[in-house]
Protein backbone atom coordinates (compact mmCIF):
# COMPACT_ATOMS: atom_id res chain seq x y z
CA UNK A 1 0.00 0.00 0.00
CA UNK A 2 1.08 3.76 -0.55
CA UNK A 3 1.70 4.72 3.01
CA UNK A 4 1.47 8.19 2.12
CA UNK A 5 -2.25 7.97 1.36
CA UNK A 6 -3.41 4.89 2.94
CA UNK A 7 -1.05 5.26 6.44
CA UNK A 8 -3.17 3.85 9.24
CA UNK A 9 -5.76 1.82 6.94
CA UNK A 10 -6.20 -1.68 7.52
CA UNK A 11 -5.83 -3.99 3.98
CA UNK A 12 -9.14 -5.36 4.17
CA UNK A 13 -10.63 -1.64 4.25
CA UNK A 14 -8.25 -0.48 1.06
CA UNK A 15 -8.87 -3.34 -0.67
CA UNK A 16 -13.12 -3.12 -0.60
CA UNK A 17 -12.75 0.79 -1.13
CA UNK A 18 -10.37 0.24 -3.86
CA UNK A 19 -12.65 -2.22 -5.69
CA UNK A 20 -15.56 0.29 -5.59
CA UNK A 21 -13.25 3.44 -6.99
CA UNK A 22 -11.75 0.92 -9.42
CA UNK A 23 -15.25 0.74 -10.77
CA UNK A 24 -16.28 4.77 -10.19
CA UNK A 25 -12.97 5.93 -11.89
CA UNK A 26 -13.04 3.92 -15.24
CA UNK A 27 -16.77 4.78 -15.17
CA UNK A 28 -15.70 8.11 -15.49
CA UNK A 29 -12.96 7.34 -17.74
CA UNK A 30 -15.00 5.63 -20.38
CA UNK A 31 -16.34 7.95 -22.91
CA UNK A 32 -19.95 5.49 -22.84
CA UNK A 33 -20.22 4.29 -19.34
CA UNK A 34 -23.40 6.10 -17.27
CA UNK A 35 -22.58 8.93 -14.95
CA UNK A 36 -21.88 7.68 -11.45
CA UNK A 37 -24.40 8.58 -8.91
CA UNK A 38 -23.21 7.07 -5.91
CA UNK A 39 -19.72 4.74 -4.67
CA UNK A 40 -20.58 2.75 -1.48
CA UNK A 41 -18.40 0.36 0.92
CA UNK A 42 -21.27 -0.39 3.26
CA UNK A 43 -21.80 -4.10 3.16
CA UNK A 44 -25.63 -4.81 1.44
CA UNK A 45 -27.47 -7.76 2.22
CA UNK A 46 -26.79 -10.13 -0.40
CA UNK A 47 -22.97 -10.34 0.67
CA UNK A 48 -21.39 -7.77 -1.58
CA UNK A 49 -18.98 -5.25 0.16
CA UNK A 50 -20.12 -1.95 -0.95
CA UNK A 51 -21.37 -0.90 -4.49
CA UNK A 52 -20.88 1.80 -7.18
CA UNK A 53 -24.09 3.07 -8.59
CA UNK A 54 -24.42 5.19 -12.38
CA UNK A 55 -27.49 6.39 -13.96
CA UNK A 56 -28.22 7.01 -17.22
CA UNK A 57 -28.33 10.15 -19.19
CA UNK A 58 -31.32 9.09 -20.70
CA UNK A 59 -33.35 5.66 -21.10
CA UNK A 60 -32.48 3.53 -24.34
CA UNK A 61 -33.29 0.18 -24.79
CA UNK A 62 -30.79 -0.12 -27.17
CA UNK A 63 -26.79 -0.22 -26.82
CA UNK A 64 -23.89 0.00 -29.03
CA UNK A 65 -20.43 -2.11 -29.42
CA UNK A 66 -18.57 0.63 -27.79
CA UNK A 67 -20.83 1.07 -24.95
CA UNK A 68 -20.61 -2.65 -24.11
CA UNK A 69 -16.93 -2.51 -24.36
CA UNK A 70 -17.32 0.39 -22.22
CA UNK A 71 -19.57 -1.75 -19.63
CA UNK A 72 -17.15 -4.90 -19.77
CA UNK A 73 -14.02 -2.50 -18.83
CA UNK A 74 -15.52 -0.72 -16.29
CA UNK A 75 -17.16 -3.75 -14.30
CA UNK A 76 -13.44 -5.17 -14.44
CA UNK A 77 -12.28 -2.31 -12.67
CA UNK A 78 -12.84 -3.51 -9.27
CA UNK A 79 -10.81 -6.53 -10.29
CA UNK A 80 -8.00 -4.33 -11.61
CA UNK A 81 -8.11 -2.43 -9.10
CA UNK A 82 -7.76 -4.55 -5.88
CA UNK A 83 -4.68 -6.24 -7.65
CA UNK A 84 -3.05 -3.01 -8.30
CA UNK A 85 -3.41 -1.21 -4.68
CA UNK A 86 -3.26 -4.30 -2.46
CA UNK A 87 -1.12 -6.54 -5.03
CA UNK A 88 -3.86 -8.75 -4.19
CA UNK A 89 -7.20 -10.13 -5.43
CA UNK A 90 -10.43 -11.35 -3.85
CA UNK A 91 -13.65 -12.82 -4.37
CA UNK A 92 -15.51 -9.51 -4.64
CA UNK A 93 -15.20 -9.71 -8.29
CA UNK A 94 -17.22 -12.92 -8.77
CA UNK A 95 -20.35 -11.28 -9.73
CA UNK A 96 -18.73 -8.84 -12.13
CA UNK A 97 -16.71 -11.88 -13.86
CA UNK A 98 -20.22 -13.41 -14.14
CA UNK A 99 -21.86 -9.95 -15.71
CA UNK A 100 -18.99 -9.63 -17.97
CA UNK A 101 -18.89 -13.09 -19.20
CA UNK A 102 -22.53 -13.12 -19.81
CA UNK A 103 -22.28 -9.69 -21.81
CA UNK A 104 -19.49 -11.06 -24.01
CA UNK A 105 -21.10 -13.76 -25.01
CA UNK A 106 -24.17 -12.21 -26.00
CA UNK A 107 -22.34 -9.50 -28.20
CA UNK A 108 -21.14 -13.18 -30.48
CA UNK A 109 -23.46 -15.28 -30.18
CA UNK A 110 -26.84 -12.91 -30.22
CA UNK A 111 -25.89 -9.41 -31.41
CA UNK A 112 -23.34 -10.52 -34.41
CA UNK A 113 -20.73 -8.41 -32.97
CA UNK A 114 -17.61 -10.53 -33.60
CA UNK A 115 -15.89 -10.38 -37.22
CA UNK A 116 -14.52 -13.59 -36.38
CA UNK A 117 -18.39 -15.18 -35.50
CA UNK A 118 -19.82 -13.21 -38.28
CA UNK A 119 -23.63 -11.80 -38.21
CA UNK A 120 -25.02 -15.47 -36.53
CA UNK A 121 -27.80 -15.23 -34.12
CA UNK A 122 -25.59 -18.87 -32.02
CA UNK A 123 -27.90 -19.21 -29.56
CA UNK A 124 -31.72 -19.59 -29.78
CA UNK A 125 -34.31 -17.64 -27.34
CA UNK A 126 -36.89 -19.63 -28.44
CA UNK A 127 -39.40 -20.81 -25.25
CA UNK A 128 -38.99 -23.72 -24.28
CA UNK A 129 -41.37 -26.31 -24.76
CA UNK A 130 -42.47 -29.45 -23.29
CA UNK A 131 -40.09 -32.21 -23.40
CA UNK A 132 -36.99 -29.90 -23.37
CA UNK A 133 -35.27 -29.71 -20.22
CA UNK A 134 -35.42 -26.40 -18.49
CA UNK A 135 -32.60 -23.98 -18.76
CA UNK A 136 -31.46 -26.20 -21.81
CA UNK A 137 -30.70 -24.24 -25.00
CA UNK A 138 -30.82 -26.34 -28.08
CA UNK A 139 -27.10 -26.19 -29.84
CA UNK A 140 -26.89 -25.91 -33.50
CA UNK A 141 -23.83 -25.27 -34.24
CA UNK A 142 -20.71 -27.52 -34.17
CA UNK A 143 -17.83 -28.37 -31.62
CA UNK A 144 -15.92 -26.45 -33.71
CA UNK A 145 -17.71 -23.23 -33.61
CA UNK A 146 -18.20 -23.51 -29.64
CA UNK A 147 -14.01 -23.20 -29.11
CA UNK A 148 -14.17 -20.08 -31.10
CA UNK A 149 -16.87 -18.91 -29.55
CA UNK A 150 -15.08 -19.44 -26.24
CA UNK A 151 -12.03 -17.83 -27.69
CA UNK A 152 -13.52 -14.53 -28.33
CA UNK A 153 -15.32 -14.06 -25.14
CA UNK A 154 -12.15 -14.71 -23.51
CA UNK A 155 -10.31 -12.26 -25.92
CA UNK A 156 -13.12 -9.76 -25.35
CA UNK A 157 -12.73 -10.16 -21.86
CA UNK A 158 -9.13 -9.89 -21.47
CA UNK A 159 -8.01 -7.16 -23.98
CA UNK A 160 -11.11 -4.65 -21.75
CA UNK A 161 -8.97 -5.94 -18.34
CA UNK A 162 -5.92 -5.11 -20.28
CA UNK A 163 -7.28 -1.76 -20.65
CA UNK A 164 -8.77 -1.51 -17.46
CA UNK A 165 -5.05 -1.75 -15.73
CA UNK A 166 -3.58 0.82 -18.50
CA UNK A 167 -6.60 3.42 -17.46
CA UNK A 168 -6.23 3.06 -13.59
CA UNK A 169 -2.25 2.98 -13.92
CA UNK A 170 -2.20 6.10 -15.64
CA UNK A 171 -4.98 7.49 -13.28
CA UNK A 172 -3.29 5.79 -9.97
CA UNK A 173 -3.68 8.94 -8.15
CA UNK A 174 -6.99 9.50 -8.59
CA UNK A 175 -7.89 5.88 -7.69
CA UNK A 176 -5.67 5.94 -4.62
CA UNK A 177 -7.52 9.30 -3.49
CA UNK A 178 -10.78 8.21 -4.04
CA UNK A 179 -9.69 4.52 -2.32
CA UNK A 180 -8.75 7.06 0.73
CA UNK A 181 -12.25 8.60 0.97
CA UNK A 182 -14.16 5.61 1.08
CA UNK A 183 -12.44 4.09 3.78
CA UNK A 184 -12.70 7.71 5.91
CA UNK A 185 -16.35 8.55 4.53
CA UNK A 186 -17.21 5.01 3.90
CA UNK A 187 -20.18 6.87 0.91
CA UNK A 188 -19.45 9.42 -1.85
CA UNK A 189 -21.82 11.35 -4.26
CA UNK A 190 -21.64 12.38 -7.94
CA UNK A 191 -19.96 15.87 -6.51
CA UNK A 192 -17.32 14.48 -4.60
CA UNK A 193 -16.61 11.80 -7.65
CA UNK A 194 -16.34 14.72 -10.00
CA UNK A 195 -14.08 16.33 -7.17
CA UNK A 196 -11.72 13.43 -7.36
CA UNK A 197 -12.08 12.93 -10.91
CA UNK A 198 -10.66 16.44 -11.60
CA UNK A 199 -7.72 15.95 -9.16
CA UNK A 200 -8.95 16.69 -5.61
CA UNK A 201 -6.67 15.66 -3.12
CA UNK A 202 -8.22 13.04 -0.54
CA UNK A 203 -7.92 15.85 2.29
CA UNK A 204 -9.47 18.42 0.13
CA UNK A 205 -12.80 16.07 -0.79
CA UNK A 206 -13.09 14.95 3.10
CA UNK A 207 -12.95 18.48 4.54
CA UNK A 208 -15.37 19.64 1.90
CA UNK A 209 -17.61 16.49 3.66
CA UNK A 210 -17.06 17.55 7.06
CA UNK A 211 -18.20 20.93 6.31
CA UNK A 212 -21.35 20.10 3.98
CA UNK A 213 -22.04 17.71 7.45
CA UNK A 214 -21.81 20.63 9.81
CA UNK A 215 -24.08 22.74 7.55
CA UNK A 216 -26.66 19.89 7.62
CA UNK A 217 -26.12 19.80 11.55
CA UNK A 218 -26.58 23.25 11.93
CA UNK A 219 -29.92 23.33 9.91
CA UNK A 220 -31.36 20.17 11.88
CA UNK A 221 -30.61 22.35 15.08
CA UNK A 222 -32.56 25.40 13.85
CA UNK A 223 -35.07 23.11 12.44
CA UNK A 224 -34.50 22.59 9.07
CA UNK A 225 -34.61 26.35 8.29
CA UNK A 226 -31.81 27.74 6.06
CA UNK A 227 -29.90 30.86 8.01
CA UNK A 228 -30.51 34.09 6.54
CA UNK A 229 -27.13 35.12 4.73
CA UNK A 230 -25.40 38.19 6.03
CA UNK A 231 -25.81 41.07 3.83
CA UNK A 232 -22.55 42.63 2.28
CA UNK A 233 -21.88 45.73 0.14
CA UNK A 234 -23.35 43.52 -3.27
CA UNK A 235 -26.24 41.87 -1.25
CA UNK A 236 -27.24 44.85 0.50
CA UNK A 237 -30.84 45.89 0.57
CA UNK A 238 -31.70 49.53 -1.76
Amino acid sequence: LSEGVFHGASVAAVGIAAHEAGHAVLAGLCKYCDPVHEVTIIPRGNGAGGFTMTRPAEDSVFHSYNEMLDDICMTLGGRAAEALVVKDVTQGASGDLRMVTSTARRMITQYGMSEELGLVAYDSDQPVFVGMEYGHSEKTYSQETAAKIDAEVRRIISEAYDRAIALLKENRSILDNMSRVLVEKETIYTEEVEMLMAGKDYKEVIAFMDAQDGDRRVRSMLGGKEEEPAKTEESKEE
